[in-house]
């Protein structure tokens, strides 16, 4: 057939609509090579290549390509192989030169007469000579292009049949100023195209990269696992990249419904990884289904369940002689992925069963693979099977591996008779579905867990994924009410579980700037605590005391510092996630951080990613007030792009806050407002006031950084007064001290007295010994100008908050900072220069440009001439991205590249990668050279502070 331009998507194996371009994905060397050929041709050099690669590889996706963009003068020739005709001699030929035959009689008449013989044209000898049909053939084409330049564009020639392969061959072989380009494409795996002279281009698999670009064209709406899922088993093919999806269901591709153990392959999918391998399939179908059922790929299990082991490895090697699969000592390796789908599919339902049966048999009762095969091979409900499959996924779940959990779960609940079971274990799935990053398939199971029953247990544990999913993802008042509600039905019959509702519910009363409804989840813990044993006193009380005075249940002064030991050595790590900043006021701020941290790994080491940005919330809150800002970004940058692709908007606004406070606090006004029109986008109509509340902190510190303490104490009383947009009962509290400082440096002295009193009524009642320096400074900064102060009670202040411990390096430095402006107005210059070089020392450790600079300029102001540090060796964090800074740090501590690579689910490579990359922006050229770098700088001991 002949055409000017043929479309086909991209590795289809067949032409679709004429006219249409393709749309290829990468391939750009083949393409240049392909076009390169074809130019020549235009130049009157004449060439030929093979173009090989297994099936759905895209070989006829380059062909359309190449023809649809031709230009007009190029005649483009197009023929294809058919299998059917494999053995009719001239077929092929015919196909290719049938455009041509009108100019037969142009020809020489032996090379005419061997031409109408083969095709039947008109009378002729009996048989055909092939020297002169082949220079019949030579010449039609050579006048092909006599006019212009010709293209023969041959797909599938591995079914040509062996006199026209013979035929075009010969001329391929003897092209020279024709202005003919022949482009044959060839299917590896099936009847083999010989040719063995001629230039080739081996397509290969496509890149990673190139692979995600293809799907987001093929299936734009497949969440991420669904996605991960696809392109394992796709391995690069093309073709598999757009069938894998248009197989599946529009729920399954959006995570909604579980994908199924096997993905559907449509028949040509199919038969393209069977195709020359379908007797060996047939004949040893019954030991290839063994190793496709066995996961693992162990051959002693294998042809332990096959039963006589001589007859299943003969037929293993038969595979493997076929291709099929790769042989080694102890295990079967299936070339492809797909090859496992297409053999398990063409196994009738029968041996399917027989074959889990056999495994099932062969393996220990304790050996979760058995309780699969099992159920593999159970027709209909049956509840011992339920309950195996059940226990299967507690274990799962109890060591970490949350979609196995999930699975087993879904499907207990399908061999179930009890409705009750069914809810139970399909919002047990629903929590597993959450943890691993799949929102649409929670929101199904719960959907349907709740039409099934309405006993209060199973009700409790639907609420305590309805409620984390709104934390995450909606409005936490909301939230609060759903967790609430569900504790109370458990509190006397499950106090453990009624306890993780309160967690979650405490962290969403916080959220949502709702402190009586802290204070009652307090209240309602303490009948939780007898029975759990996991919620001391002590705690309890600091909780109702944050939570203020007029909410239920809180007296001031009530819980001290009763209860013997801190809360750290008491409480397990979930407790400290009841609040983001809790255990900064409570003080435990070192054993908590490093819960959180093991908390934060054991999520990275499940793959929970789904539970990875509220688990990583509470970290990176106390990251900030400690100084630890490096890591505070790192982690919540790797948390924020979790959470954009599970929908978690909630947490996604408060992991974009924590970055606008970062950016602030280092100067980066631009992206501090940036990040705050998204935060305030989302966090605003779902009513987060904790994000308003910090996004609103950032604002105001930034202000404060570019010198606009007016509007920096606008901003700031945003935060700190009642009934304001951006209130938080809490968080208001940490923003005090900045609002008393701001409104100092704007001349507003008696807004700065007033703050400075709430801080302090607040501050006395509340016990938190953390926030004494701030204190003690803000007393320092205001004493000047009162009345009765003297220089001598400044000085006495200033002291004692620098004798107080300071929560992180920039806070000790704001207080150096205000000493040494006080003490350089006061004309004490040596002085005063002690405690500005104090304060610059901090503040560049610590990244805060801003901060420094205002430093600088109290020094140049004393006398000093002050240069910015050379070699960035004074802040190694320079012109690091987040995520080398997060695999910078995680090297300093000694792990390689596997052990970061596993943590931030990245490959070996791109961790060698990164660091690469590193090492001459931090001026260093090995590895054991990071161990000396401060990443993070500690907060300067008291003996440094003099």
């Amino acid at each position: 057939m002949e055409s000017t331009g043929c479309s086909s998507v991209n590795g289809a194996e067949s032409a679709s609509a004429k006219g249409a371009g393709t749309v290829i994905v990468g391939r750009g060397a083949e393409r240049e090579r392909l076009r390169g050929l074809v130019s020549g041709a235009r130049l009157g050099h004449s060439g030929s290549l093979v173009l090989r690669g297994p099936g759905g590889i895209g070989r006829t996706a380059l062909l359309d390509d190449l023809a649809h963009d031709l230009p007009p003068q190029v005649r483009v020739l197009r023929a294809a192989g058919v299998e059917s005709e494999a053995e009719l001699p001239w077929a092929g030929l015919h196909q290719v030169l049938r455009p041509l035959l009108p100019g037969l009689h142009e020809l020489p008449e032996p090379q005419a007469v061997a031409l109408r013989a083969a095709f039947g044209l008109g009378p002729g000898p009996d048989t055909v000579d092939p020297f002169f049909l082949s220079l019949g053939a030579l010449s039609l084409l050579s006048r092909a292009g006599a006019d212009g330049p010709a293209a023969l564009l041959v797909d599938d020639a591995q079914w040509l049949d062996p006199a026209s392969a013979d035929v075009l061959l010969f001329i391929a072989r003897r092209l020279e100023t024709e202005g003919l380009a022949m482009v044959f494409a060839a299917r590896d795996g099936s009847r083999p195209f010989a040719a063995p002279d001629l230039p080739g281009i081996v397509l290969g698999p496509l890149t990673p990269d190139d692979a995600e670009t293809l799907l987001d064209r093929t299936a734009p709406q497949a969440v991420r696992s669904v996605r991960r899922r696809i392109l394992r088993e796709a391995e690069g093919s093309p073709l598999a990249l757009h069938a894998l999806p248009a197989a599946l269901t529009t729920a399954q591709l959006r995570g909604g419904s579980p994908l199924p153990d096997h993905l559907p392959l449509e028949p040509r999918l199919r038969q393209i990884h069977l195709d020359s391998t379908a007797g060996v399939a047939e004949r040893h179908g019954e030991v290839l289904l063994l190793a496709v059922l066995q996961d693992d790929g162990d051959l002693t299990a294998i042809l332990t369940a096959a039963g006589d082991r001589d007859a299943a490895t003969a037929s293993l090697y038969a595979a493997a002689a076929a291709g099929l699969i790769d042989l080694d000592e102890q295990r079967v390796h299936f070339r492809h992925p797909l090859v496992r789908s297409a053999l398990y599919q063409a196994a009738p339902l029968g041996a399917r069963h027989a074959a889990h049966r056999a495994l099932a048999r062969i393996l220990d009762e304790d050996d979760d693979r058995r309780v699969w095969h099992l159920a593999a091979s159970t027709v209909g409900q049956d509840d011992t099977v339920a309950g195996l499959l059940a226990d299967c996924g507690t274990r799962s779940r109890q060591a970490g591996r949350p979609v196995t959990a999930g699975r087993a779960l879904r499907r207990a609940a399908l061999f179930a008779t009890s409705p009750r079971a069914r809810a139970r274990w399909l919002t047990d799935a629903a929590a597993c579905a959450w943890d691993t990053a799949e929102p649409a398939q929670a929101r199904a199971l719960l959907d349907e867990a709740e039409d099934l029953t309405r006993e209060p247990a199973v009700r409790a544990r639907a609420a305590r994924v309805h409620g984390t999913m709104t934390l995450a993802a909606g409005n936490p008042a909301h939230a609060v009410r759903t967790l609430l509600d569900g504790a109370r039905l458990v509190l006397d019959d499950d106090p453990h579980l009624a306890e993780e509702l309160l967690t979650t519910a405490a962290r969403a009363a916080w959220a949502a700037n709702r402190p009586r409804e802290l204070a009652r989840t307090a209240l309602l813990m303490e009948r939780t605590g007898p029975a759990t044993g996991r919620t001391p006193d002590r705690f309890r009380a600091r909780l109702r005391r944050l939570a203020g005075p007029g909410s239920p249940g809180a007296a001031p002064g009530a819980g001290g510092s009763g209860g013997g030991g801190g809360i750290g050595r008491v409480v397990p790590p979930w407790t400290w996630w009841l609040a983001d900043f809790l255990p900064f006021f409570t003080g435990e701020t070192e054993s908590a951080s490093e819960a959180l941290r093991q908390a934060v790994a054991a999520v990275r080491r499940n793959g929970a990613t789904g539970a990875l940005p509220l688990t990583v919330l509470p970290l990176v809150s106390l990251q900030l007030v400690t100084g630890q800002w490096t890591a505070a970004a790192a982690h919540a940058r790797e948390a924020l792009a979790a959470a954009d692709a599970s929908g978690q908007f909630a947490a996604a606004a408060q992991l974009r806050a924590v970055l606008a406070w970062t950016a602030a606090v280092h100067g980066e006004g631009a992206e501090c407002r940036a990040l705050t029109d998204e935060v305030l986008a989302v966090a605003g109509p779902r009513e987060n006031a904790a994000a308003l509340a910090l996004v609103h902190w950032a604002l105001g510190l930034n202000a404060l950084a570019e010198g606009n303490a007016a509007g920096a104490a606008r901003l700031l009383r945003e935060v700190t007064t009642p009934g304001a947009p951006a209130e938080h009962f809490a968080i208001s509290r940490l923003v005090l001290p900045d609002l008393v400082e701001a409104c100092a440096r704007a001349g507003e002295t008696g807004p700065a007295r007033a703050a400075l009193e709430r801080f302090e009524r607040w501050a006395a009642r509340a016990d938190v010994p953390v926030l004494r320096a701030a204190w003690l400074r803000c007393r320092a900064l205001l004493a000047e100008g009162e009345g009765a102060s003297t220089p001598e009670r400044v000085d006495a202040l200033f002291g004692a908050a620098l004798d107080a411990a300071a929560p992180s390096p920039f806070e000790a430095g704001r207080t150096h900072l205000l000493y040494g402006e006080w003490l350089r107005r006061a004309r004490r210059i040596k002085s005063a220069r002690d405690q500005l070089h104090q304060a610059l020392r901090l503040f560049r450790g610590a990244g805060a440009a801003p901060w420094a600079d205002m430093a600088s300029d109290e020094l140049r102001a004393a006398g000093e001439q002050i240069e910015k540090p050379a070699g960035g060796h004074a802040d190694t964090r320079a012109g690091l991205t987040p995520r080398e800074s997060q695999i910078v740090r995680l090297a300093a501590e000694g792990k390689t590249n596997s052990d970061i690579a596993r943590q931030l689910f990245l490959s070996p490579r791109t961790v060698g990668h990164h660091l690469y990359k590193v090492f001459p922006k931090l001026g260093i050229t090995s590895r054991h050279q990071l161990r000396t770098l401060r990443l993070d700088v500690p907060h300067a001991p008291a003996a440094d502070r003099a």
